[in-house]
């Protein structure tokens, strides 16, 4: 029997393939394109998705959270280093969002264990 979670993942690795294969055949380069299928839909996507509905999982919703940011700034910052102008700019405006939406989170959830106490 299959987990909720291997299921979750291999629908990812699907879409990241179906992704790849699209991407080939029409011929698309944009960054954007790249970023949606390298980081969003394998990595950020399903990590996000478990932490947001799993409740009693061996991983909590933090660490999911925490290691998903992770690994995105660390491909998206890769991405800085092959590209410059605009496509640089517009990575590094991803990357801005990705860590202030991760601040904010851990602010929540900081003020609401505080405030618990």
């Amino acid at each position: 029997m299959l987990s909720r979670e291997n299921r979750v993942l291999a629908v990812a690795v699907v879409l990241f393939f179906a992704g790849l294969g699209v991407g080939l055949v029409l011929e698309i380069e944009h960054l954007l394109f790249g970023v949606l299928v390298m980081v969003v839909i394998p990595i950020l996507g399903p990590q996000l998705y478990l932490a947001a509905t799993d409740g009693n999982d061996e991983f909590a919703p933090r660490t999911r959270v925490r290691t998903a940011v992770g690994v995105s700034l660390f491909l998206l910052l890769s991405f800085i280093g092959v590209t410059d102008g605009t496509d640089r700019t517009l990575v590094g405006l991803l990357v801005a969002g990705l860590l202030i939406g991760y601040l904010a989170y851990e602010g929540v959830g900081g003020y609401r264990r505080t405030r618990d106490v």
